[in-house]
């Protein structure tokens, strides 16, 4: 029995050394494996970074050698039949802007607008009188102050991005795009502020601006300067600074925006715009409304524009349409020139020194790829001020004035 009892503790003692000596082995087996796969992934992990960077580097000298990756090309030709219904025939105009921007980095943009006949009457040259408009001709448009073959550099650029981290610098002729519905200005459709431009995040929703809107030479300045040369004139608005703000609440809320802008009065010149303002803008669906509200402090003007839109064409995508209703009201000194009304599309077509109150009904439609035909009728449309012109006739604050009438037809390119 004791001999029994020997031989089982041996064979147990045996077993479990055996046991733990098999155990030991395939740890180590299994180590040895996990190390020889954690060094193959860091290897493979090696080549792909190098093969992105290479790959990178290939793409970053493809851009630098090839022009066409970094300039870009655009442009539109426009031509309006506008009927002012002051006993006088459909003027026809026409215009043509040509852009170009070119990135010479990643960071560094170039960019510059020029528009030569702007609204020009067609059969229209030069129409001169001492540097000054000559307004005898009744068939003669306002918006054209020269009634020329006029050509404007419009926007001449340069644009840092990533300036002092997320942010943007921008230096040289540009247009701004002033709130909601940018009546004032736009980027789009307008220019002539000459200055810089220092705006915020990677959305640019807080903007600071300085500079000089002299070269809006508009009839505007020919107005005040023709008619009131006492030490105080007004010589139109030139430098100022703006503020400028918006902020989108969530994916399907609102957006606000918040306008500040004041001239730097000059010696012996009466400070006309100091200028406050705020906006809203929010889509329902296929239904879309802008409203901004101002209010000119230097000459106590106020002026709101509301438009309500449905549907939406896009110049991409022929058969898609547009339909708008528009109010309008701006008392005389609330807005400074029709040149920097970003709405050009839908021009007021009076002198700012008569202010207007109207509702304006409009609609475009994509007739092919870039090409859109457009309609405009203003509606009760109202004068703000007494006003008397050989042109266009005598008004009385709040009394009816002549409608306004236009088709026309864009071509981008």
């Amino acid at each position: 029995m004791k001999k029994l009892l020997a031989a089982a503790m041996l064979v147990s003692l045996s077993l479990g050394c055996a046991g733990n000596a098999l155990a030991a082995t395939a740890q180590d087996n299994a180590d040895a494996h996990y190390q020889q796969l954690k060094a193959k992934v860091e290897a493979l992990k090696l080549q792909v970074a190098d093969a992105k960077q290479e790959n990178e580097q290939i793409k970053a000298k493809k851009e630098e050698s090839n022009i066409g990756n970094r300039l870009k090309l655009t442009g539109d030709m426009r031509i309006k039949a506008i009927n002012q219904h002051i006993g006088k025939h459909t003027t026809l105009t026409e215009s043509v802007q040509l852009k170009a921007v070119y990135n010479f980095t990643k960071d560094l943009q170039f960019g510059v607008k020029y528009c030569f006949m702007s609204d020009n009457n067609m059969g229209t040259t030069v129409d001169d009188v001492h540097h000054f408009p000559n307004f005898s001709d009744g068939n003669q448009r306002y918006d054209d102050a020269g009634a020329a073959d006029n050509h404007h550099i419009m926007n001449l650029y340069l644009k840092k991005n990533h300036f002092l981290g997320d942010n943007s610098l921008t230096i040289g002729r540009m247009g701004p795009n002033i709130l909601a519905t940018q009546y004032w200005s736009s980027a789009n459709s307008s220019g002539f502020f000459d200055g810089a431009r220092l705006a915020f995040g990677h959305n640019e929703d807080f903007e600071i601006w300085y500079g000089d809107w002299g070269a809006a030479d508009t009839y505007d300045k020919y107005w005040n300067h023709a008619n009131n040369f006492s030490a105080t004139k007004h010589k139109g608005l030139e430098k100022c600074y703006m503020l400028m703000g918006k902020h989108k609440f969530g994916d399907g809320g609102p957006t606000l925006y918040g306008w500040l802008l004041n001239e730097v009065q000059e010696a012996n010149y009466k400070e006309n715009y100091k200028m406050r303002g705020v906006g809203i803008s929010q889509r329902f669906g296929d239904w879309r409304i802008d409203a901004d509200f101002t209010k000119n402090e230097a000459q106590d003007a106020l002026g709101h524009f509301i438009r309500l839109r449905y549907k939406g064409s896009d110049r991409a995508v022929p058969g898609s349409w547009t339909i708008g209703l528009d109010h309008v009201r701006y008392e005389p000194g609330n807005i400074y020139a029709t040149a920097l009304n970003g709405v050009n599309d839908v021009s007021l077509g009076m002198r700012d020194q008569l202010g207007v109150d109207t509702f304006i009904l409009w609609a475009d439609y994509i007739l092919r790829r870039n090409l859109r035909l457009a309609v405009y009728q203003s509606i009760g449309r109202k004068s703000l001020r007494d006003y008397s012109d050989s042109k266009y006739g005598t008004f009385t604050r709040g009394g009816s004035a002549p409608s306004y009438s236009r088709i026309h037809l864009v071509w981008t390119f």
